[in-house]
């Protein structure tokens, strides 16, 4: 799959565009050696009927990483933009864990670009260290400079470290390969990249989904495998209580990356939601499916 670029006021951002029909944004979730490929089993299915992009973040994947504070606005901002300059019209949007806080954001203030949403397993709990927020900025310069913050880095990226996070994402650990181990440890090793982790730590990412999500008009779909964690299934029937326009699928034997786990099924779940006619009256959330 051919990569193009967006070139955007802080850096290059690198993305996929696959298939034709109507404008379809995949947005992955942030952790480390997060890129596109969280979505590798979804794209190709979904470009069959729709114009499919799948970037990767800033600090990400193909992606530039300038050394720079990565924020909650940084990610706003990019989304924003992305969706204004890249697909020409207004596109659905699918996001995944702490990203749907920042499309929830973009979706408030700009809907004029949106048609419909999809939120994978949403994060909608802090992030950062529970430590005081006067103490974030001397965290952060601790992380991002030698000698302490590479190394903890290094450590926090080596394969154990990355398996034992993989493992919180899927129900079934046979999904948790050596080479999915070993292409998400590549991302994580790319220059720059322990800049939006320093961040991450440190609650720079942190965004309100609990705030902006009764705000957004525009129809939503939130997916959530019923294993789910650090993010159980429990937290989807407050967010969804909150949606104007909600709609909830839990699916069965699926962890957090449910949009992997449980790909046929969430593909075909994704592509009848965007294809029904659009609902033009707020409606009740709770469609929970096996």
């Amino acid at each position: 799959m051919a990569l193009r670029d967006y070139a955007w006021k802080l850096g290059r951002v690198s993305y996929a565009k696959r298939g034709l029909g109507d404008a379809l944004v995949l947005i992955h979730n942030i952790y480390p050696g997060a890129s596109r490929e969280e979505f590798s089993r979804n794209i190709d299915e979904l470009a069959r009927q729709h114009t499919v992009y799948a970037l990767d973040l800033l600090g990400f994947g193909a992606s530039d990483a300038p050394r720079l504070k990565y924020t909650a606005t940084t990610y706003t901002s990019l989304i924003g933009d992305f969706l204004r300059d890249v697909p020409g019209e207004p596109a659905h949007v699918v996001s995944a864990g702490l990203s749907c806080a920042y499309v929830s954001d973009v979706a408030v203030w700009r809907p004029e670009l949106f048609r419909k949403l999809v939120m994978i397993c949403p994060r909608s709990e802090p992030t950062g260290l529970d430590i005081p927020r006067w103490l974030a900025p001397f965290r952060r310069f601790i992380l991002c400079n030698p000698p302490v913050g590479p190394g903890y880095y290094d450590t926090m990226t080596c394969d154990y470290e990355l398996r034992q996070f993989l493992l919180t994402c899927f129900h079934d650990p046979k999904n948790v390969t050596a080479d999915r181990v070993e292409r998400i440890h590549d991302n994580a090793a790319l220059p720059g990249s322990i800049y939006p982790y320093a961040s991450l730590l440190t609650g720079y990412l942190d965004a309100s989904l609990l705030k902006s999500l009764p705000h957004v008009a525009r129809e939503t779909l939130l997916l959530w495998g019923r294993q789910a964690k650090p993010t159980p299934v429990e937290h989807s029937v407050r967010l969804a209580a909150l949606s104007q326009r909600g709609r909830l699928e839990v699916i069965e034997n699926a962890g957090a990356w449910v949009h992997d786990e449980q790909s046929r099924a969430v593909n075909r779940i994704i592509c009848e939601f965007l294809d029904a006619e659009e609902v033009q009256t707020p409606r009740k959330p709770l469609a929970v499916t096996a």
